[in-house]
This record gives structure tokens, C-alpha cells and sequence, in this order.
């Protein structure tokens, strides 16, 4: 009876054991599958390690992640609209904390606040020195615009002349209130214009922070702001766009009249060719409506890395727009000037007609996405062509007025041409900025429909068919007004909204 009893004890054991095994891999679910990080650039290790920690997703600018997307709209597919954060442009997801959770980091043009990964409000504060007419002025949205977390978890933002580092009030704690850790702001010795302000910022591979202003300065700072090294290209030229950096100290920078490679050295900024910087000249023009200078209307996005062909991406402001490559690093010694541009360092300058051989005016105010050698660009080119910007971030959700259409170009590193893979015709992506998933295989943005409804909208990478378009609102509110569109948490859509934030949730 004793030995009985013992096997039947024995048992229970094993199956209890077994039964709780079960019970825990059901409830973490199957193991994802490694990502696919082929094209992905090398990884900043001062930026958070996280899938979206900064505008544009990393330094290299790319708005592409390794990290999936929806692949399809489902049953089970819901999106949800938070509220009454105006102006916001990016989000930032942290690094995860002591209890594996993460936080969404924001700056609107009222408030920085903390959500939680499903964008519910954790934590907010209000910004200083605020009034009526900057909460919905261009100068307060656009110099908070871009910003970052870094690899401690403290969230930078720029506004105006200074740079602000927020964190937690308790260390690692990230339900814990919003704190100022921090406050860096420029001399005012270096300042060209009562008006300049902070249009940029980003990092560099040994953790400094690089920022650009309005009026053509650049400047390196340590993430404690104690040292800060400065370079200007003089008050004629003026930056509407945010900066690209590399593994090898290239700071990319254009202006209304030059593509700039402006060199870290460690202890100054230079462009010097000595010391690896370099200028070039590219095709400009005027601002219009949507552009918001009159230089290109993109932040430069780095392409290729390693042994690739590696370049500096832009789309200049030619009446009909074109997408520029400039060799980032060396031009190869047998490389011959393309006739009609304006540098030798031009790798290619193609025509974006968005696939009207007749067209005579297209432009894009959006960064170009990169993945590889690919590159989309997007219409912006509304169809009434307004002068106010303002009108025309509200109108470009109106079926008459909103532009159509996507480009993809291909740079084929045999024949060193830059070739047009598709054009979609149909899609209409009125304002915001587009963003790609290497898991998935599609492009994301948002867009508009025929009945001037806001959704989320899909291409195919490779040949730009549609994939899914999902409504998310119908009102002004729910304009995505120049705001990213990017991949978060647990193959999560996110993008900010005229008037708050929205989330699509597979």
C-alpha cells in the first residue's frame, strides 16, 4: 500500500509539472522568429535599444525597422485615438525597464508626457512659457519635433534655443512623475536670429548629442551638457529638416543651397575633406504651401553600409522633384560627373513624376524611406495649390484637394544607376511621414480615402500594390498633419494627429 501510495504521488508530480509547463508556454505564446536584420544599419549603442527610439527610427534616418507591422486587417484588428495632445510629430520608445516593461516618450506642442506601449497616458507635463498662439504656431511644433531616448532612458527634446533632458523621478521606475534632469541652451554669442531655434537633433556613436538650428548652426554636446562644440555655415543658409549621423562620424546636413557631410572629429566639427567632411551643391527652389523651406523638403536618410555603396539620400526642389544620391563616403576615383548636376559627388538625380510622364510640378515634403537600395517617396503635391501651410495641412484630407500617389526607386550597385521599381497611382499618403517593415515586407503610412476618411494604409515593398487600408477617423482631429507614421510595440502602428494619437493594433 506504501509503495502505491508513493508511485500515485510521484505521478501527480510529474503531471502537475507538465500541466504547469503547458499552462506557462501557452501564456507566453510560440517564440517569435528572429528578425531579419540583413539591411538594418549598425545599431547606435548610446540610443535605447528598442524598435522606434527616435525620429525616423535611428540615426541613418531610414523610417524602416527590422521589427513587424499588421499584415492584414482582421477581425481582431482595432485602433484607438487618444486625445489632446496638439502638434505631435514623433514618438519615442524607451529601452525596457527593471520590470520589463517599456514607455512611449512624446512632445507636443503643449505638453511632454509618458504613455504605455498601448498609448495610454502614463505621465504628463506641461511646457513653459506657454500661450494661445505658440501652442498652435509652426516655430513650437516643429523645433520639438524630433527627439530621442538614450540607452539610459532619459528622453531629449529640443524646444527653441535649449535642449531639455526629461527622466524619471525614480531611477528605473517609469510609472514615476516626468522630471527635468537637465537643461543645455546655446549661447546666445552663437545665435544669428532672434527667431533661430533647434530644427534637428540626433546622436552619434560614441553619445554625443548633435543638434542643427534654423540659421545654420551645428552642435555636438555631451548627454550631461558639461562640454559643447559648435560649427556654422553662416546665417545665408538656412535648415528646415532634421540631420542624419553615421557609425564613422558623418553628420549629414543640408540646407536651402548645399548637402553638407559635416565630420565629428572627437573634439570639433569640421567639413574639411582632410578630415572626411565635404560640400555639394544640389538643385534648390522656393518654399510652397507644404514645403517647409525652399531647399528639399526631406531630412537626408543614409543608404547602404558595411562594404555596400554607401549614400546620402534627399529629394531636391526642382519644380518637377528629383531623388538625389550623393556618395557619402570617397567618390570612386572612375566616377564621372552625371551632366546637368551641380557636383561630382551626385550619384544619381531622377526625375519623381509619381508616374505622369507629363508632369511639371511634384514635390514631397516627407524624408525618403530607405530599406537597402530601396527608396519611396510620397505625393505631397496637393491638387489646389494653397500658400498657407496651415490650410493646407487641413484640406489635404479633402478628396479634391489631397494629393495621390508613391514612387520606389532601386539603385543598382552593377550598373551604379538609380531606376524607378514602381508607382502606385491610387494611394493617397496627404502629410505624413511613411514607414517600412522588413518582417513584413510593407510599407505603412497614413492616408486619406475617397470619402475623406483617415486610415492606415499598406503597400507591398516589392511591386506597390495595395495591401490593406483601415479607417481610423473621419474628423479634422484625426489628421496626421506631418506626423510619422511607426512600428511599436507587438506589431503596433503609431502616429501622432492633429489633435492627439492613434494606435492600430493587429
Amino acid at each position: 500500500m506504501k509503495k502505491t501510495t508513493k508511485w500515485v504521488s510521484v505521478i501527480c508530480v510529474a503531471l502537475w509539472v507538465v500541466a504547469l509547463f503547458s499552462v506557462q508556454t501557452f501564456a507566453m505564446g510560440p517564440t517569435p522568429p528572429p528578425l531579419n536584420l540583413t539591411d538594418e544599419p549598425p545599431r547606435n549603442p548610446f540610443v535605447a535599444n528598442s524598435p522606434w527610439p527616435m525620429s525616423h527610427a535611428n540615426p541613418y534616418c531610414q523610417a524602416s525597422s527590422p521589427y513587424p507591422g499588421p499584415k492584414a486587417v482582421t477581425m481582431g484588428t482595432k485602433s484607438s485615438l487618444n486625445f489632446g495632445m496638439p502638434g505631435l510629430i514623433t514618438l519615442a520608445i524607451s529601452g525596457v525597464y527593471p520590470d520589463g516593461g517599456r514607455v512611449v516618450w512624446g512632445s507636443s506642442s503643449t505638453d511632454v508626457f509618458k504613455a504605455d506601449t498601448s498609448l495610454n497616458y502614463i505621465r504628463v507635463m506641461k511646457k513653459e512659457n506657454l500661450s494661445i498662439s505658440s501652442i498652435f504656431s509652426t516655430d513650437e511644433i516643429l523645433s520639438g519635433a524630433y527627439t530621442l531616448v538614450d540607452k539610459n532612458n532619459i528622453f531629449y527634446m529640443p524646444r527653441f534655443t535649449k535642449i531639455f533632458a526629461f527622466g524619471d523621478s525614480v531611477t528605473g521606475k517609469r510609472y514615476s512623475k516626468i522630471v527635468v534632469k537637465r537643461t543645455y541652451e546655446i549661447p546666445a554669442s552663437m545665435l544669428a536670429a532672434p527667431e533661430e531655434k533647434i530644427v534637428g537633433l540626433s546622436m552619434t556613436w560614441d553619445g554625443m548629442l548633435v543638434f542643427a538650428t534654423s540659421h545654420g548652426l551645428v552642435g555636438a554636446v555631451s548627454r550631461d551638457f558639461s562640454r559643447a562644440y559648435y560649427y556654422s555655415f553662416g546665417p545665408d543658409e538656412q535648415i528646415s529638416n532634421s540631420i542624419a549621423c553615421d557609425e564613422d562620424g558623418g553628420i549629414y546636413v543640408v540646407t536651402n543651397l548645399n548637402m553638407y557631410r559635416v565630420q565629428w572629429t572627437g573634439n570639433g566639427l569640421t567639413t574639411d575633406p582632410a578630415f572626411g567632411g565635404w560640400t555639394a551643391g544640389y538643385e534648390t527652389g522656393e518654399a510652397s504651401g507644404v514645403r517647409l523651406g525652399d531647399g528639399s523638403g526631406a531630412t537626408p536618410t543614409l543608404m547602404g553600409s558595411g562594404s555596400d555603396d554607401r549614400f546620402v539620400v534627399i529629394t531636391d526642389a526642382q519644380p518637377v522633384m528629383h531623388l538625389v544620391l550623393f556618395w557619402r563616403d570617397k567618390i570612386p576615383a572612375d566616377w564621372q560627373q552625371i551632366p546637368g548636376t551641380k557636383s561630382r559627388r551626385i550619384a544619381a538625380q531622377v526625375p519623381v513624376t509619381f508616374g505622369d510622364p507629363y508632369a511639371t510640378d511634384t514635390l514631397s515634403e516627407q524624408s525618403v524611406c530607405v530599406r537597402g537600395y530601396g527608396a519611396l517617396v510620397v505625393n505631397n503635391q496637393l491638387k489646389v495649390p494653397l500658400s498657407n501651410q496651415v490650410f493646407s495641412i487641413l484640406l489635404s484630407g479633402v478628396n479634391l484637394v489631397a494629393p495621390y500617389g508613391a514612387e520606389k526607386f532601386e539603385w543598382n550597385p552593377a550598373t551604379r544607376t538609380l531606376n524607378s521599381a514602381w508607382v502606385n497611382r491610387t494611394v493617397s499618403l496627404p502629410n505624413g511621414i511613411p514607414s517600412m517593415s522588413q518582417a513584413t515586407n510593407l510599407i505603412y503610412d497614413v492616408g486619406q480615402n475617397w470619402l475623406g476618411v483617415w486610415t492606415f494604409e499598406a503597400l507591398n515593398w516589392t511591386t506597390g500594390k495595395s495591401v490593406f487600408s483601415y479607417v481610423y477617423g473621419a474628423t479634422p482631429a484625426c489628421n496626421s498633419a506631418y506626423a510619422a507614421t511607426e512600428i511599436g510595440m507587438d506589431g503596433a502602428l503609431y502616429s501622432g494627429t492633429m489633435l492627439g494619437m492613434v494606435r492600430m493594433a493587429p
